[in-house]
C-alpha cells in the first residue's frame, strides 16, 4: 500500500543506517510539513490517516528511521532528510511520541530551520514509570509475543475507543499489531529520553498536542512542555497515546491551522479550545 499517491520515494544514508522518505513535492505556497513517527513506527503506521490530508493543502515529507543505537543518532536522520529535501528551507516539523523528543532536539539545535514545530503525544524526560513499563516490554518481546501485543493494545489506545470495538474487532486489532525490525534498539533509547535542558533553545512557534486518555506517555509531559517551550500553544484532546488513529480529523485540523497561521489560530501560551473542533 502506498502511502499517498503523490509522493515520491526514495532513501538517504546517515551513519550506516538508510532512512526512507515520502515527498508529495509541493502543491501550494508554505513550508513542507515533515512528519517523523514514534517508536517501532512509520510514516504509513502513525500518519497514515493525517498524512493524505495534510497533503491535499502542503507539501509533505513522511520518513522511516533507520537502525540506530542512540538517540543522537535518529536526530542525525532527521536532520539529514530535510537537509537533502528541502536544501536549507525552512520546514515544519511534527513529532508523534519518541518522534516528539526527536524533533524537540532538531528544533533546539536548529541545524536545519524550523518554521513550526508540532509536538503530538511526546515528553522531554522519561520518568521511572515509563521505564518501569519498558522492563515490561523487553520481558514480554522475550518470552511472550502475544501478550505483548495485546499489552501494546491496550497501552496505546483510549479507553472510550476501545469499548467502542467489538471482541471480534478488539482481537483483530490486536493481531494486527507487528513488532518492526529497529524497534528493540528504539525502545532502549526511549528508557533514556532526556531533552529537559534543551527545551529553552526551542524558539520555532510550536504546538503540543496530548491525548487526555494517553497511559503511555500521560499528558502530564505534553502540559510540562507546553510549560518550558516558550513559543508555545497547548491542545489537549480525547484520545489515548494513538491520537493520529483515534482523532485524524482532529490532529490534522490542528496541525493545519496552525501551520497555515488562519486567523482564529491562538498566540503562545494560550490553551486551544478543542471542543469546537
Amino acid at each position: 500500500m502506498k502511502i499517498h499517491p503523490d509522493a515520491v520515494r526514495g532513501s538517504v544514508g546517515v551513519g550506516g543506517a538508510e532512512v526512507t522518505y515520502y515527498d508529495t513535492g509541493r502543491p501550494g505556497a508554505g513550508s513542507p510539513v515533515v512528519l517523523v513517527h514514534g517508536t517501532g513506527g512509520s510514516a504509513m503506521a502513525h500518519f497514515r490517516t493525517v498524512f493524505p490530508m495534510l497533503a491535499a493543502r502542503h507539501r509533505v515529507i513522511g520518513l522511516d528511521l533507520g537502525r540506530a543505537e542512540t538517540f543522537e543518532g535518529l536526530v542525525s536522520q532527521v536532520e539529514e532528510v530535510i537537509a537533502v529535501r528541502t536544501f536549507a528551507e525552512p520546514v515544519a516539523l511534527v513529532g508523534y511520541s519518541l518522534g516528539a523528543a526527536i524533533a524537540t532536539a532538531v528544533a533546539a539545535r536548529r541545524a536545519v530551520t524550523i518554521d513550526k514545530l508540532v509536538l503530538i503525544c511526546g515528553w522531554a524526560k522519561t520518568d521511572s514509570v515509563q521505564r518501569a513499563r519498558y522492563g515490561l516490554w523487553h520481558r514480554l518481546y522475550a518470552e511472550d509475543h502475544d501478550a505483548l501485543k495485546i499489552f501494546s493494545t491496550l497501552m496505546s489506545f483510549g479507553q472510550t475507543y476501545l469499548d467502542a470495538r467489538t471482541p471480534t474487532d478488539l482481537r483483530a486489532l490486536i493481531d494486527a499489531r507487528t513488532f518492526s525490525p529497529g524497534i528493540v534498539e528504539q525502545m532502549r533509547i526511549n528508557e533514556n529520553v532526556d531533552v529537559s535542558g534543551e527545551l529553552e533553545y526551542v524558539v520555532s512557534p510550536t504546538l503540543i498536542i496530548g491525548g487526555a486518555s494517553d497511559q503511555m506517555v500521560p499528558i502530564k509531559h505534553s502540559r510540562l512542555l507546553f510549560g518550558a517551550i516558550e513559543n508555545s500553544r497547548f491542545a489537549e484532546i480525547p484520545t489515548g497515546h494513538a491520537a493520529t488513529t483515534e482523532r485524524p480529523a482532529q490532529v490534522f485540523k490542528l496541525i493545519d491551522d496552525f501551520v497555515r497561521e488562519l486567523p482564529h489560530t491562538t498566540p503562545a501560551g494560550a490553551v486551544l479550545d478543542t471542543a469546537a473542533f
